[in-house]
């Protein structure tokens, strides 16, 4: 079947949810994906921070083949080696008490929510309200969406939850004039991703924690798209030196296969009780298995101190861009291998025009592209991304 029948056959088929890339993707290797014609395009989009270690990587392929041949589920009701082996590698590097595995980002940070909640009921009585940010992005769940703070996304969707706070991110003392005695956790992306590549800086999530602390606050890091080995640290806490109660991960950490853990500390532990989670897929055996290659290999002080350089690289070569075209691009913002740049209102135009030169990016609104390429990126695919946006940009189709 050809581009042309999948599509027909998708608008007739699917949901039309999705604004999708006119290509059928097929095969991948290193840091590139091959349609169906065999055209080879530079992957900076990596399946939303998914796919941490490119395509193909022969352990990670083995290792799956190798599980589906011993067994592709079992419920959470028994034991699973692999579940319990991926748990023993994230509580010992994270130093955390326990972890909880979901099915997503989503439904991670909907665990992480409940906990916080029943920390607040069960040592408070009475708090229930949650603290999130303005531009966070947290799920699409209902909860989540009610946390996620950009009115784009809770269109039509009256009445979200109530009992939900925002301020502005990096902002400590609006955070401090919002909250009030009936708030029982702050929920904040170190990173936020979607909301255009915004990092926190380490005096807010420092005055964060201190906030916390004071008032018996639950503090919640969602690194879904921020941590496995994002900034250049296996978790994005251990680079801005700030530890919260809790941390979500999902993306990255199941080697493209869907998976979401909560990192949970003692407060959380102590007031856990039997039946407050559940999840049927959570930890499944085959996504647990992928996890753990992904974690051995990322969690390499090697590996992590490539993408610390890498990230660097990155970093200069677009701020030089953005000297050379300050006209057009207004801001640069990122850390590790997450970065964005702002050229409003081009960012669509320009993720198409990189498109049509076989480079896949990724605009989250008309203002920035957002770049999240495989921790495997070579400084080569870095320069030929550089390159071609530096074609683009010196053209005058923009205007």
């Amino acid at each position: 079947m050809d581009l042309e029948g999948i599509m027909e056959k998708e608008a007739r088929y699917h949901l039309g949810t999705y604004q999708r890339f006119p290509a059928v993707f097929e095969k991948g290797e290193g840091c590139y994906l091959f349609d169906s014609q065999g055209n080879s395009y530079l992957d900076l989009i990596s399946g939303i921070s998914v796919n941490l270690l490119g395509y193909g990587y022969l352990p990670l392929v083995r290792a799956i083949q190798e599980e589906v041949n011993n067994l592709i589920h079992v419920s959470n009701l028994f034991y699973s080696r692999p579940q319990v082996e991926l748990a023993e590698r994230l509580v010992e590097k994270s130093g955390f008490a326990r972890v909880f595995f979901s099915n997503s980002g989503a439904e991670a940070n909907e665990v992480a929510l409940k906990m916080a909640r029943f920390y607040g009921h069960r040592k408070h009585k009475d708090r229930y309200k949650y603290l999130s940010f303005y531009r966070s992005f947290h799920g699409r769940t209902f909860l989540t969406l009610a946390l996620t703070g950009q009115e784009k996304f809770h269109q039509d969707l009256d009445p979200l939850p109530d009992g939900i706070l925002f301020a502005s991110l990096n902002h400590l003392e609006e955070v401090e004039q919002v909250l009030d005695d009936k708030v029982c956790a702050i929920i904040v992306e170190p990173i936020q991703g979607e909301g255009g590549i915004y990092p926190s800086s380490v005096e807010f999530l420092r005055g964060l924690r201190q906030l916390c602390d004071q008032r018996d606050i639950i503090l919640i890091f969602d690194e879904v798209q921020c941590g496995m080995g994002r900034t250049g640290s296996l978790f994005a806490f251990e680079h801005f030196g700030v530890r919260p109660d809790i941390v979500t991960l999902a993306k990255g950490l199941g080697g493209g296969l869907p998976l979401g853990a909560v990192l949970v500390n003692d407060k959380i532990v102590e007031i856990t009780k039997k039946g407050d989670q559940g999840s049927t897929f959570g930890g499944n055996p085959i996504c647990a298995r992928s996890a753990c290659v992904v974690i051995d290999k990322i969690s390499e002080e090697d590996f992590l101190a490539e993408v610390r350089e890498k990230g660097n690289y990155l970093g200069e070569r677009l701020k030089q861009l953005a000297k050379q075209f300050s006209s057009l691009i207004t801001e640069v913002r990122g850390l590790g291998l997450m970065w964005g740049i702002d050229l409003p209102p081009h960012a669509r135009w320009l993720s198409q025009k990189l498109g049509e030169k076989r480079i896949l990016v990724n605009a989250v609104s008309d203002h920035t592209v957002r770049f999240l390429p495989p921790l495997v990126i070579k400084k080569e695919e870095i320069d030929l991304l550089v390159e071609n946006l530096e074609e683009i940009l010196a053209s005058s189709d923009w205007q």
